[in-house]
């Protein structure tokens, strides 16, 4: 278990100060307004530790994502149980990554580009701002002695959303628990479709469905994300022409559920999920897959299981998807 003496946990929660004086966050100050940003008290000393990102600026008409890459202040293994996310209003989404292999400068960096996923493994993700992921008994994320991390945070202050204070600003708890308190660690599949293109002034739906996994796991917590367009995204399993149930189901792009399952869903090996999203363009262009909330769409799907993979991976699944059907509003 960590334990942080005043001065290291100090350090983390000002990490955000930190990170300005280094980076050269200066050449983009943050919008006035401070007392209006989201705050969360940290776990107690010996129970956990807290990361702050931001605040940075959100200027009105714009999108912002950014890349934090910066390490854990743990200086042993640790063992998480519980992630509570907090960030100010007009986040579109907070993903958090690691990477066993890499060593890299802290930084920050301003980009829509994707990661290199074959070195960074996703840990958690959210797009409410207000959630805690509590993992059952027994089940962990591991992170090694001063890990390697991006915290990635993407806020939309445009016409699809706002974010009132014009500032960006995320906090993480990461409450951990003792090695011999665990018997399982966590695993993630990143699903997405990216042959979504949506004609002009028509109504699409697109499947996409998920690589099997090689071994039987029990579902943890599940959740879809698509853009302004996205009408309905709803998971089940696959029987080669239909979904034979419903796993999961949203109606709502801007506050997408996340279902944390209370007793674990068990996916057999090999079982195939699979997922349909239906859209509503009603401009003049063809709307395609890309990371921009205002002109591109997504469809995302982010599973949480346990056992993850034996070499402790995340699974990244982004080929394969097809037009269901589609026509004129």
């Amino acid at each position: 278990m960590i334990r942080l003496s005043p001065g290291r946990l100090g350090t983390v929660i000002a990490v955000a100060a930190i990170m300005c004086m280094n980076w050269g966050c200066s050449e983009e100050p943050a919008a006035p307004g401070s007392g209006n940003d989201v705050t969360l008290d940290p776990p107690p000393a010996g129970e956990g530790f807290q990361v702050v990102i931001g605040p940075f600026s959100a200027p009105v008409g714009e999108e912002v994502q950014k890349n934090y890459f910066q390490k854990l202040p743990n200086d042993e293994e640790i063992y998480v149980t519980k992630i509570e996310f907090r960030f100010n209003s007009g986040s579109h989404h907070f993903n958090i990554f690691k990477s066993d292999d890499l060593d890299v400068a802290d930084h920050v960096e301003d980009t829509f580009n994707a990661l290199a996923w074959e070195s960074w493994d996703m840990v958690a993700a959210s797009q409410k701002g207000d959630f805690t992921w509590t993992l059952p008994p027994g089940v962990a994320v591991k992170f090694n002695p001063r890990q390697q991390m991006i915290f990635q945070t993407h806020y939309v202050n445009a016409a699809t959303q706002k974010t009132p204070t014009n500032r960006g600003k995320a906090i993480v708890n990461f409450w951990t628990t003792k090695k011999e308190n665990v018997t399982s660690l966590v695993g993630a599949t990143f699903s997405n479709n990216k042959t979504i293109a949506i004609p002009a002034f028509s109504s699409a739906t697109f499947c996409k469905v998920v690589q099997p996994l090689d071994h039987d796991v029990n579902l943890l917590l599940m959740t879809g994300h698509f853009h302004s367009r996205g009408k309905t995204f709803t998971v089940g399993h696959w029987d080669g022409t239909k979904l034979t149930d419903t796993i999961y189901h949203s109606g709502n792009w801007d506050d997408p559920p996340i279902l944390q399952f209370g007793t674990p869903l068990t996916i057999r090996a090999g079982d195939s999920i699979a997922y349909f999203t239906t859209y509503e363009n009603r401009t003049e262009d063809v709307i395609k897959f890309g990371p921009h909330v205002e002109y591109e769409e997504h469809a995302n799907l982010f599973t949480f299981y346990y056992p993850g993979l034996s070499n402790g991976k995340a699974v990244y699944d982004f080929n394969g998807g097809f037009l269901v059907e589609t026509h004129k509003l």
